[in-house]
């Protein structure tokens, strides 16, 4: 009656979704940046956005900016048996568990202000990792995962210094609230030879406050081109909460055996550092490229355990999670004033090593970004954003074996669209 593992998911998004970069990072945190599938956003700095890629690039800004973007995910995903069973060797019955990703809006809000004498502040609220997962009741695979959902707020004060004519450094503190709810079914009935015959349901809620911090520079080579380099911190989160069971009638004397019962819940999830190297080069007054490689520390994701003093609430599960690179490359065409177009392409390796870690919580798995986006500037105070995105996620075999026993085999099939929108203002 254990529970499966912790994972992370979004409370400043209005709902959430599949995560759309690799393992439950959510990269969408720029409308001008999904244009051109996030490549070179530590280096470009052409919005107030760059808060959250790199806090430096708020240099390059001379006027007040206010950006409110609302990103819209759309993920499919499909999930095919192969050969799940019990312990005995017997089939696992049940459905294909639906469509477990969810569409989701994920806004996005940032406001710059210069201070003069080469000093730039920001403030960034955004939600950099999460995503759920929600099958049906009936699905094959309840007994590992039914629902898993978490939620975070980052809110990002930054500071950006214009060091030298070249170089610009900057500087921000991230403050995170990560809010979780995980659940999966409990064969009640195998105590009594009567497997999946009785189910009830665990249920995992808790929450925390934690900080970290990020950092970055610009550094001008020439006035066409310019590199970025960015760093954001860990954060640990010390989560605590409730651990429920849901009791089908009849099998109350099989839940008090069991030591099935309410109780308090902590676990300890640690976010991954992220460094990114950026480059931006500007041919002509017409065309532009940009490029760059980022790094995630998703090895910190060795294992989960939730302690409680309720003994059927305590559980550990290994990942293993591998480090990853993501790669991005993208141009922007400006062929007036008025507009702006961009494309990108981009790859992002999974940090899951193989089908035995992988779970239906996380079925992730690597995925190449196809992207497309446009501003339009409707005066010189406004901008209006817009752009599309669709990844390509590659098959993603699972042979999970629960801590009863329980295996899970099969194959997911996934694709995400991403749809954005954002309203600029520049404030004179």
């Amino acid at each position: 009656m254990s529970l499966s593992k912790l994972s992370l998911f979004l409370l400043f998004s209005l709902g959430a979704s599949q995560a759309s970069a690799a393992g439950y990072a959510l990269i969408e945190q720029s409308v001008t940046g999904l244009g051109r599938a996030f490549s070179g956003s530590a280096a470009v700095a052409d919005d107030a956005s760059t808060i959250f890629f790199n806090p430096a690039g708020m240099a390059a800004l001379e006027q007040r900016e206010m950006a409110l973007g609302l990103n819209y995910i759309a993920p499919t995903v499909d999930f095919d048996n192969a050969d799940s069973s019990l312990p005995d060797g017997s089939a696992l019955t049940g459905a294909d568990g639906g469509d477990p990703g969810e569409n989701a809006i994920l806004p996005n809000l940032y406001y710059v202000h210069p201070l003069g004498n080469g000093w730039t502040a920001g403030i960034g609220i955004t939600s950099p990792f999460g995503l759920v997962t929600d099958y049906h009741d009936n699905w094959i695979g309840r007994y590992h995962a039914r629902k898993s959902d978490l939620k975070t707020v980052n809110i990002n004060p930054s500071i950006a210094f214009q060091a030298t004519e070249k170089l610009a450094l900057g500087a921000g503190i991230s403050l995170q609230y990560a809010d979780i709810e995980l659940s999966q079914a409990v064969d009640f009935g195998a105590a009594i030879g009567q497997s999946q015959m009785l189910d009830g349901q665990a249920k995992v809620l808790g929450d925390d406050w934690a900080w970290g911090f990020n950092l970055g520079l610009t550094y001008q080579f020439t006035p066409k081109t310019r590199l970025g380099l960015s760093y954001r911190s860990k954060i640990k989160h010390d989560l605590e909460g409730d651990g429920k069971f849901r009791i089908p009638s009849g099998a109350e004397p099989i839940a008090a055996a069991g030591g099935a019962e309410n109780g308090k819940i902590s676990g300890s999830v640690t976010l991954p550092e992220i460094v990114s190297l950026a480059l931006h080069h500007q041919f002509n007054s017409n065309w532009a490229i940009m490029a760059d490689a980022t790094w995630t520390r998703w090895s910190r994701f060795d294992a989960l355990i939730i302690d409680s003093p309720v003994v059927a609430l305590n559980s550990e599960k290994t990942q293993d999670w591998d480090d990853t690179m993501r790669y991005g490359i993208g141009i922007e065409y400006t062929p007036g004033n008025q507009w702006q177009w961009r494309a990108g392409i981009a790859y992002d390796e999974t940090p899951v090593p193989d089908s035995t870690l992988r779970t239906p919580r996380i079925p992730d798995q690597n995925r190449k970004w196809l992207a497309f986006g446009a501003t339009y500037s409707y005066n010189e105070n406004i901008k209006i954003d817009a752009a599309y995105a669709h990844l390509f996620v590659s098959d993603s075999h699972i042979d999970d074996v629960n801590d009863n026993g329980y295996r899970l085999n099969g194959t997911y099939q996934t694709h995400i669209d991403l749809f954005a929108v954002q309203m600029r203002w520049i404030l004179n």
